[in-house]
């Protein structure tokens, strides 16, 4: 009996855990510290409920080089710097405008482009969701910039 209750127990507190809620991102965030140059620190896929690292050739850091940015520049100007293989260095120039808790961002030439989210944002944390297909499944796709 006793490990019946054990197993019970057990099973019962893994239920919690991956059946929890997670904190909802759809309340209004404080967007006065939008501007200024944000540097790519991690991205993340949601499906499902689950939440797992994803990397993708466009939306990494190389190692040994510096980090991958954007800026967002008042006038609606935006600069998308880019670390290649080797450090090479490339920066594109293009718009972004701000509505509510979402921003557009338009880099032509890069697969920096859509309308995103701004789920979290403080003076030095960034996080921005775009909803789509990745890996042929749909979810949420989660970038996570510091300044």
């Amino acid at each position: 009996m006793k490990k019946s209750i054990i197993l019970f127990l057990s099973a019962f507190t893994l239920g919690i855990v991956f059946t929890s809620c997670t904190k909802d991102d759809s309340g209004p965030v404080e967007m006065n510290f939008i501007e200024g140059k944000w540097n790519f620190n991690k991205s993340t896929a949601t499906s499902g409920g689950f939440t797992i690292p994803y990397t993708t050739d466009y939306f990494k850091n190389e190692d040994g080089c510096s980090k991958d940015y954007i800026e967002l520049i008042a006038g609606g100007v935006v600069k998308y710097g880019n670390y290649t293989t080797a450090c090479a260095f490339e920066e594109k120039i293009g718009t972004w405008s701000q509505n509510g808790n979402t921003i557009i961002i338009s880099v032509s030439g890069t697969s920096f482009n859509g309308t995103f989210n701004v789920a979290s944002l403080s003076e030095t944390e960034l996080l921005l969701k775009i909803d789509g297909t990745y890996g042929g499944n749909s979810g949420t796709f989660n970038l996570y910039f510091t300044k």
